[in-house]
């Protein structure tokens, strides 16, 4: 992180850019009179305070532009029906509002699943009235500069989260790479003892990332996908709904040309899998019935 924004000149001031946080403030510093500043109308101009502007970014909880709008701004993507957050949004549209039809947003918003991981996170702006006050939040800071121009300065601002959370992004990839590394080594090995209820592992992920596409890539040959289930299996012991297993495998065997609804389900089997470990059977329960539908159109498509 260090070596790619030197040249920007942008300053590491707290935090290991070789282990990036995934937690990131970057603020800048604008050289104008407080009389020009207040001479601004636009809404960004009063989250300047004492000459200093910032953006924080979560990139640990917040992976995507729809994170950010469910926990910054209260809008949820999910579920078939209107949320009220977005409601509000529409609403708050002056004038707006009746050239809008909330289904057709929704819808507009959805498409970007295609696409999602192009667009960078959002950053939001934090009022900070001190520079110490900056330097005391937790995760990396950054400085990123003077000034003459707000608008250049929220430009910068929001141009070093891009690349922070790309580079963490990366940073993660690698760790979980070298986990599945781990993981798959021990399962060769006949380690009994690591399966999808080990609690240092991410089952979602190494479900999604490793067993699935390794199923799927063999499939079109008998012997190599007769070991690809059997670690698959092997990593699923101690998972009590055997059935799901079961369906998982159903699911992949029976078509060999895979469709956007195969690679759902086994997204929805992941997570239905993630929340029965965590316990968190209300969501789990929640889950099941989008696969119960998912199925059913994934079986009129046949």
């Amino acid at each position: 992180m260090e070596k790619a924004l030197k040249v920007l000149n942008v300053e590491k001031k707290k935090g290991d850019p070789d282990n990036l946080d995934g937690q990131v403030t970057v603020y800048a510093k604008i050289d104008m009179d407080v009389e020009e500043l207040m001479t601004i109308s636009h809404p960004v101009a009063s989250m300047v305070h004492g000459g200093l502007i910032a953006v924080q970014g979560n990139y640990r909880e917040q992976g995507s532009l729809r994170d950010f709008l469910r926990n910054e701004m209260g809008i949820s993507l999910d579920g078939n029906g209107i949320d009220d957050g977005l409601e509000e949004m529409i609403d708050g549209l002056d004038g707006l509002e009746s050239a809008l039809d909330p289904q057709k947003l929704r819808e507009r918003l959805e498409a970007l699943d295609d696409i999602e991981e192009f667009i960078p996170t959002p950053a939001k702006v934090v009022p900070f009235h001190t520079e110490h006050e900056i330097l005391s939040q937790p995760g990396d800071v950054y400085f990123a500069g003077f000034y003459k121009k707000i608008g250049n300065a929220v430009l910068g601002i929001n141009a070093v989260p891009i690349i922070y959370q790309a580079l963490f992004r990366e940073q993660q990839m690698k760790s979980l790479q070298s986990e599945i590394d781990s993981i798959i080594s021990q399962l060769e090995c006949g380690d009994p003892d690591y399966t999808v209820t080990s609690p240092e592992i991410n089952p979602e992920e190494l479900l999604i990332r490793e067993y699935f596409p390794s199923m799927l890539y063999h499939r079109v040959d008998t012997a190599s996908f007769a070991t690809a289930q059997k670690q698959f299996r092997a990593f699923m012991r101690g998972y009590r709904f055997n059935d799901d297993i079961d369906a998982i495998i159903s699911l992949i065997t029976e078509n060999i040309d895979s469709s956007g609804l195969e690679y759902r389900l086994l997204e929805l089997y992941a997570k239905k899998i993630a929340l029965v470990i965590a316990e968190d059977f209300l969501h789990a329960e929640t889950v099941k019935k989008e696969i119960e539908t998912t199925m059913r159109e994934y079986r009129a498509e046949k």
